[in-house]
């Protein structure tokens, strides 16, 4: 029977658990936490979902020691900071198939090679919770896009955390644009560091420009003094499109249609409607429509460059790991 380990019982950890409780297959569940108190929270909120016959059981662990092997596959759902040693203590002495690692992934390119080369020789498939790519919306768009020679994406919004998020938006442009290799500029970002909601981490504010080798260009915008919603914009030689994401709605023009704009809506799904359909396309095919891990380091690498330099300069300190998650 197909075991799934979460390793995290936090916000993001306890969605994936949530999520599992839909799933149409028989599984074991493991949700690991060194925190009494946000492994109940989370069993709390488990337990009052509908109940699944399939999941054959669930348990709450301290520590990965702990786990019993094999398991198929295994959510990393902690902050960046420790998820590499996570990780190889995991894989130290647990037996894993899979792997599935949240954003931002690690803090530094040392982390990310040290870990990519321990799967590589344990021979362990990993992706990426960058979950835009499995959104119906963007997965029509790419279609749509697809015979564009380049195209623009901006993205601005009130405080959405530019430092935690970008890697979302990157992603996503990687997939709309098919390249994944960027010159990130961060000299627009604010003059100063804001704290994370998350305690440890840090934040950043202002403008973050990216740019791929076919000339597609990527702009975000965070106002670390607004309030407004996230807008995304998308445009082309011959379609445009503005997507209000909190209301689920996209106006699009297009030059076929004499730029008649035309208002849809359309749905986001939460994490715990996701989570489940990602582990049953895993187990049945061994692939995953996420990002694979070795792309996402491609990614991330012109971001934490960019976010390390930005840094030093406004600390005037010498910055290798970033404080971001």
């Amino acid at each position: 029977m197909p075991h799934i380990a979460i390793v995290g019982a936090g916000q993001i950890g306890s969605c994936h658990l949530l999520g599992l409780s839909r799933i149409n297959q028989d599984i074991e569940i493991t949700l690991i936490d060194p925190n009494p108190s946000a492994l109940q929270s989370a069993r709390d909120l488990y337990h009052d979902m509908p109940e699944n016959p399939l999941i054959k059981s669930v348990n709450y662990l301290a520590s990965v020691d702990q786990l019993d092997d094999p398991v198929d596959v295994t959510i990393i759902a902690t902050t960046a900071d420790v998820r590499r040693n996570v990780i190889e203590n995991l894989l130290s002495n647990t037996l894993v198939r899979y792997l599935i690692l949240e954003k931002v992934v690690f803090q530094s390119a040392n982390d990310f090679e040290a870990v990519i080369q321990l799967l590589k020789d344990k021979k362990i498939m990993s992706w990426v919770n960058c979950t835009r790519r499995m959104y119906p919306l963007f997965r029509s768009l790419k279609t749509e896009l697809e015979s564009e020679s380049r195209i623009q994406l901006n993205v601005e919004g009130g405080n959405f955390g530019l430092a935690s998020n970008a890697i979302h938006m990157l992603d996503l442009f990687a997939f709309l644009t098919g390249e994944t290799h960027l010159a990130i500029d961060a000299s627009g970002l604010d003059a100063k560091v804001y704290q994370s909601k998350r305690n440890g981490f840090i934040e950043f504010g202002g403008v973050l420009l990216a740019e791929n080798s076919r000339g597609d260009q990527l702009t975000l915008i965070d106002e670390k003094e607004s309030t407004d919603q996230v807008i995304l914009t998308i445009n082309s030689r011959c379609h445009r499109y503005k997507i209000y994401q909190f209301d689920g709605k996209v106006l699009s023009a297009h030059r076929e249609n004499r730029w008649e704009e035309k208002e849809e809506f359309f749905e986001i799904p939460l994490q715990s409607e996701l989570t489940y359909l990602v582990i049953q396309q895993i187990l049945d095919t061994g692939s995953s429509n996420l990002t694979h891990l070795e792309e996402s380091f491609v990614l991330h690498t012109p971001m934490l460059d960019a976010f390390n330099e930005h840094l030093a300069t406004i600390t005037s300190k010498v910055i290798t790991s970033c404080p971001i998650t």
